[in-house]
């Protein structure tokens, strides 16, 4: 009986500790997330919170009037620093290690799509989807989309 406690309490401290590890991205990560960013996919904050929180965990921080997640994973074979989801807005977003010129040269190389650009910093898609210019020491661009997309997916 004496050795049966310490297993038991080693057991469920183990099963409490894998319980809070969260899982790799799945591998529909980039399609569901590159769609929203690009605006090909109705953006409802509800959904996107739950999606991050489900293989991401809690945010690592809010601002802006969003969840941030940190991510270590690749859309459009770009490099992501983070996801942002709005709270209460319906708008998602992330930061990408890349510079907004390799950026969009990966999002036509991987959705067909063409950023025009419409400022000095400043690029937008025909579904109305926007990429920026962000000086953030780990991130040179940053993408995001407002509401429902003009052109359903």
């Amino acid at each position: 009986m004496m050795r049966t406690i310490p297993f038991l309490r080693i057991t469920i401290l183990s099963s409490l500790c894998l319980s809070s590890i969260v899982s790799a991205a799945p591998s529909h990560f980039p399609v569901v997330i590159g769609s929203a960013l690009t605006c090909r996919d109705q953006i409802n904050v509800d959904y996107f919170n739950d999606y991050m929180k489900t293989f991401f965990g809690n945010p690592a921080f809010f601002a802006g009037g969003a969840n941030w997640w940190k991510v270590s994973e690749s859309i459009f074979n770009s490099p992501v620093e983070y996801v942002f989801v709005g709270s209460g807005l319906d708008f998602i977003g992330a930061t990408f290690k890349d510079n907004p010129e390799k950026l969009i040269a990966n999002v036509r190389d991987s959705m067909g799509m063409e950023y025009r650009q419409t400022g000095i910093e400043k690029w937008e898609a025909p579904t109305s989807g926007v990429l920026i210019k962000y000086y953030d020491k780990n991130a040179s661009s940053k993408m995001y989309c407002f509401g429902s997309p003009h052109t359903p997916y």
